[in-house]
C-alpha cells in the first residue's frame, strides 16, 4: 500500500469508515456513516473525500425506487493489478476467431458485447438536471474502470450537442493493433451503451483509433443536438496506416496462440461506418 494511504489509515476514524464500507459496499452514504459512528456528517464527508482522492474508496450512485436525488454510496476500491498485455492479445485472438465472419460481422458482434457489458455492470442513473447532454463526469468514470486514467482523457466541444473525447493512453494497445475490429468495437459499444443508460437520447458515437501514436478519439452527439450528427461507426483508416498493424504478428511473437485471421490490410475506413439514425 502506498505511504499516503498508510498515513490516511493511521486515523482510527478513517479505518472505521473503510472497514464499514468494505464489509457492506454500495450501502453506506455519508449520513449513514455519520449516524453509525456518532460523528457530524461534515466530518465524515471530509474523511470520505480524503479516502476517495487517495484511491482507498470509490463512490457510485445509490440505487433507489423512490423520488428524490440519489445519494453517493461508497465501496472499497480494488487494488490495481499489473496488466499482462500478452494476455489481452490472446483474448483478442480468441474473440476474433470465435466471432468469425467478415470484418463487418465482427465489428457488429463486438459492439453489441460492449453495449451488453454497459447494461449489466453500470449504475445507469441520469445526472440530475440532465437534458440529454453527454454526461462527461460519468463517462470519465466508465473509462477509468476500463483502464483509462482521467488525466489521459480530454473532452472538448459542447456536451449538450456534439463533443469529442481524446484518449492518450490505451491499456490494450497491443491487442487493439492486432484486432481493432474487436477491441475498438467493444469500446464503441461500451461508450454508446453508457450514454444511452445515462440519459442521452439515440446517441451517435464514432471511435477513431490511432489518429496519432497512442491517441484515439471518440466523437459523440445525441438526437436532441440541432446541428450535424456524428457519423456513427468505427473508423480504422489510421490503424491500417500504422506500421504496427503490418508487424502485429512480430510484436506478439512471444505469445503462443492459434493462427488467427489478421485484419484486412486494405487502407480505408471500416465498412461498418453508417450514418446515425438521428437527424439534425
Amino acid at each position: 500500500m502506498p505511504k499516503d494511504r498508510e498515513a490516511l489509515l493511521s486515523s482510527a476514524v478513517r479505518r472505521s469508515i473503510t472497514d464499514l464500507v468494505a464489509a457492506d459496499p454500495d450501502r453506506w452514504t455519508a449520513s449513514r456513516l455519520a449516524e453509525e459512528l456518532d460523528l457530524h456528517v461534515t466530518t465524515v464527508r471530509f474523511h470520505l473525500d480524503q479516502l476517495e482522492q487517495a484511491g482507498v474508496l470509490e463512490s457510485g450512485v445509490e440505487r433507489r425506487d423512490r423520488p428524490g436525488r440519489p445519494s453517493k454510496v461508497y465501496r472499497r476500491r480494488a487494488e490495481a493489478v499489473p496488466v499482462n498485455t500478452a494476455a489481452y492479445v490472446v483474448l483478442a485472438d480468441v474473440l476474433a476467431e470465435t466471432l468469425g465472419g467478415d470484418e463487418d460481422a465482427r465489428v457488429e458482434a463486438a459492439t453489441r458485447a460492449g453495449e451488453a457489458w454497459s447494461r449489466h455492470h453500470l449504475d445507469h442513473v441520469a445526472p440530475e438536471g440532465s437534458q440529454g447532454e453527454v454526461p462527461v463526469r460519468e463517462l470519465l468514470d466508465v473509462l477509468a474502470r476500463w483502464g483509462y486514467p482521467r488525466e489521459t482523457v480530454t473532452v472538448e466541444g459542447d456536451p449538450a450537442g456534439r463533443c469529442q473525447a481524446t484518449l492518450t493512453h490505451c491499456p490494450m494497445k497491443a491487442a487493439a493493433v492486432r484486432h481493432p475490429d474487436v477491441v475498438c468495437a467493444i469500446h464503441l459499444g461500451l461508450v454508446r451503451g453508457s450514454l444511452e443508460g445515462l440519459g442521452v437520447q439515440d446517441p451517435a458515437v464514432r471511435v477513431t483509433p490511432m489518429v496519432a501514436p497512442d491517441v484515439c478519439t471518440v466523437e459523440m452527439s445525441g438526437a436532441l443536438h440541432a446541428g450535424e450528427q456524428v457519423a456513427e461507426g468505427l473508423d480504422l483508416a489510421h490503424v491500417r496506416r500504422r506500421p504496427e498493424a503490418a508487424s502485429a504478428d512480430a510484436t506478439t511473437s512471444d505469445v503462443t496462440t492459434p493462427d488467427a485471421p489478421s485484419p484486412d490490410a486494405t487502407e480505408g475506413r471500416s465498412t461498418s461506418d453508417r450514418p446515425s439514425e438521428a437527424t439534425s
